[in-house]
């Protein structure tokens, strides 16, 4: 049996995976990193990962949490509009001042405010891999809108590769590179996108996933 050779990604790839039968908010970090290692991305990957309902850490406040994988000193005066302005993510700082106060704590917002800190805290990273689970759900179409200038805006300038699920197909059917899917036997397919509304098999990549997973970098 001749060995496939596994599929090549590289930065500014936008990577949508087609999802069967998940359990609702049921994490996909796991699929998400096996499939990188499976591209031959080995070692200790750089990488920022939001789930469905944006998990923060309870104790810090919503700008605490935005700013810790940012490697910049973190103080309740920091000012997050003038350092996003600073690093040239424009569209990040537009998205930021949707929320009120950055200085409440995840518990004390809704979700949907939740899921923009969430959002920003990735961008704002310096992860070279982003890995969203929904990343639009719960917000509302005018800050979606904002989302996405602000996540093409990060990914141009960071080189960085997007893997994400969603719900809106649509909604990225204009911007993914490729469709990945996996089959119930731990299959991952891989099919590139030729046009703009249409997905076509190209080459139509398979391979075999194992149990194997990786550390997320410190």
């Amino acid at each position: 049996m001749i060995a496939r050779k596994p599929p090549t990604i590289t930065t500014g790839d936008i990577l949508l995976f087609e999802v069967n039968n998940q359990q609702h908010n049921q994490s996909q970090l796991k699929d998400f990193l096996n499939f990188l290692k499976f591209c031959g991305k080995r070692g200790s990957l750089k990488f920022n990962h939001i789930e469905e309902k944006a998990t923060l850490i309870k104790g810090l406040t919503l700008k605490e949490n935005i700013l810790l994988d940012t490697g910049i000193e973190i103080t309740r005066d920091s000012d997050l509009f003038k350092i996003l302005e600073n690093r040239g993510q424009s569209y990040l700082c537009q998205l930021a001042k949707k929320i009120t106060n950055l200085n409440l704590y995840p518990n004390e917002v809704d979700i949907e405010t939740k899921k923009i800190a969430a959002l920003i805290k990735t961008l704002a990273s310096e992860a070279e891999y982003i890995l969203l689970e929904k990343p639009e759900k719960y917000l509302s179409k005018a800050n979606t809108e904002l989302f996405l200038a602000a996540l093409f805006q990060s990914m141009t300038q960071r080189k960085q590769i997007l893997l994400l699920t969603s719900e809106k197909r649509n909604l990225w059917l204009s911007h993914i590179s490729k469709v990945v899917t996996r089959s119930e036997t731990g299959r991952f397919t891989l099919d590139a996108v030729l046009g703009k509304d249409d997905i076509l098999n190209h080459g139509h990549l398979e391979f075999s996933m194992n149990s194997q997973t990786l550390k997320k970098a410190a």
